[in-house]
């Protein structure tokens, strides 16, 4: 049995770095911007380039990476992106046992990068939701030391208690990244199920959404966090680098400043460092941070959510400044 099995989907990913003038200023649009097509012609684009991800594949890919025995849990299509996806996993060293083939076409993702290293995202979850978790369990072996649960979309997200439950019982070690639809289920429900995790990961958006605290005021979230999860919680911002708080003491650290070549998978390349930080260095909280931060920034320089990953061996934790303090 392997020492982590990560859950989450698996992508096939398209990449379309987009001309420039292709974004407008709205105010009909949260962000202020939109990305615009004249209707009905032909766009030139400036680069194109294929990569598979997906979380549950993006933290598998880290953990094996940092020398850590992984294992995959999730579900491909009968097609070509599904094939390829286990054979490069296996290719590897990336345990496929717990791989399901279902048929539906495998998740398909089209990234459209534009000159202002910003990212448009257009989605097809497909097989992923097809996870029967009642098919993928095992009897009479050794259980994992962690389970590593990426964010699950749609359907799947029905399955984070089931998994969380299926772990306590087996005294396996829980790291969860919530999504969206996740988050959509509610305070009321998350919170006994988030009761029996190790660490919660999220970013600064999701973790508003699941306190119902502005996101600039940060310390409150990190309050309430503790008040909804007893364990580890990791808060991350974007090149703002990450709040953790262990029980009553909370660490705010600083992301290297690095050229943002694509920014898929940081996330993920956080979330998985991390927690290789903890298992690596027996529960490190420092260490982990340093090693999240260094992955995720390695991870945004080059592009695909997979290629720029560190190694075991890579190192340069050093130049990421932590700063440790109290929740009051």
């Amino acid at each position: 049995m392997p020492e982590v099995i990560t859950f989450g989907s698996a992508t096939w990913d398209i990449f379309l770095k987009m001309p420039q003038g292709q974004t407008i200023k709205s105010k009909d649009f949260p962000s202020g911007s939109a990305v615009a097509f004249n209707l009905g012609s032909k766009i030139d684009l400036e680069d194109m380039y294929f990569s598979f991800g997906g979380g549950g594949v993006n933290t598998a890919f880290t953990f094996m990476s940092q020398g850590i025995d992984v294992a995959y849990c999730g579900s491909v299509g009968n097609d070509i992106p599904g094939k390829e996806i286990i054979k490069l996993l296996k290719d590897s060293g990336i345990k496929t046992e717990f791989i399901q083939r279902v048929d539906k076409p495998t998740n398909n993702s089209v990234i459209l990068n534009t000159s202002e290293n910003e990212r448009t995202v257009l989605a097809y979850r497909g097989a992923s939701e097809m996870l029967n978790m009642e098919d993928v369990y095992w009897s009479d072996m050794d259980e994992p030391s962690w389970f590593y649960i990426a964010p699950l979309s749609g359907k799947l997200s029905k399955s984070t208690e089931e998994i969380v439950t299926f772990a306590r019982k087996n005294k396996i070690k829980i790291a969860i990244n919530l999504g969206n639809s996740q988050i959509a289920m509610g305070r009321e429900r998350l919170e006994p199920i988030l009761k029996k995790v190790d660490v919660l990961l999220l970013n600064l958006e999701e973790a508003s959404l699941l306190t119902h605290i502005p996101e600039n005021d940060e310390v409150s979230i990190m309050n309430e966090l503790n008040k909804i999860h007893g364990g580890i919680n990791a808060v991350t911002k974007g090149a703002e680098g990450v709040l953790v708080s262990d029980k009553d003491v909370l660490y705010s650290a600083f992301s290297c400043k690095v050229k943002v070549v694509d920014k898929t998978g940081a996330g993920d390349a956080f979330g998985a460092g991390f927690i290789s930080g903890l298992i690596k260095s027996n529960n490190d909280v420092e260490w982990g941070i340093r090693r999240g931060i260094a992955n995720a920034t390695s991870c945004i320089k080059v592009p695909g959510a997979i290629n720029g990953l560190l190694k075991e061996d890579d190192s340069f934790e050093d130049r990421i400044k932590i700063e440790r303090g109290k929740i009051v």
